[in-house]
């Protein structure tokens, strides 16, 4: 369970953006929402793939070394993403981006994308709105992905969650995975809430 719907849709956006022709040594994929559930399990799948990972989160001081571990190359503060550009089109920058995020920080990766490259986006914890043009599709042949892990049919399923299972390095899924028991939910909540937990955290309904 560790692995969990953050796993699942992780690996669900790798998938995606490999079908559209995302290599090992195209460039760096960035990976936005690091220190989330879906963040530090995408970083850690790409690097098991061998992917030049940039994770970018807003507790870069206080995760850094928690994000190396985890298979990123460097980390980036969340604000240097979030704005929302003047120009459609920025320098060439991602070979591919993971966006657990969206609002301005999706509306800016979309104007950094290198040729061909894409965004698969699973999350909006910046916003639902994005501000962009079709300059980035039209100019740079790029893609925007939406990642759907909630009502995905069963025949879509299976070959993510085999994947993961593969790909993962366990003692590293151990390492992100905090495990509470429910009379601990509303502490855990409260930390949740405040920004202060990162990684997975799996409810034992036994303890």
């Amino acid at each position: 369970m560790a692995i969990g719907t953050a796993g699942f849709t992780a690996m669900l956006a790798i998938n995606v953006l490999e079908a559209a022709g995302l290599r090992p040594g195209q460039g760096p994929v960035l990976v936005t929402g690091a220190s989330g559930g879906v963040g530090s399990t995408a970083i850690h799948l790409l690097a098991r793939l061998g992917y030049e990972v940039v994770a970018s989160t807003g507790r870069s001081a206080q995760r850094r070394d928690e994000l190396i571990a985890l298979g990123a190359s460097d980390v980036i503060e969340r604000d240097s993403l979030a704005d929302v550009p003047d120009r459609p089109l920025l320098s060439e920058r991602w070979a591919g981006v993971v966006d657990a995020v969206g609002g301005a920080t999706l509306s800016h990766v979309l104007a950094e994308l290198k040729y061909g490259a894409g965004v698969a986006a699973c999350g909006l914890a910046g916003g639902d709105r994005i501000t962009s043009t079709v300059i980035p599709f039209l100019l740079r042949g790029n893609n925007l992905f939406g990642i759907d892990s909630v009502l995905r049919p069963a025949a879509g399923r299976q070959g993510a969650w085999d994947r993961a299972a593969e790909v993962m390095d366990l003692a590293a899924l151990d390492s992100m995975t905090t495990e509470v028991g429910l009379a601990e939910l509303p502490a855990a909540g409260s930390r949740i809430l405040d920004g202060q937990v990162a990684g997975r955290w799996v409810v034992n309904v036994n303890r």
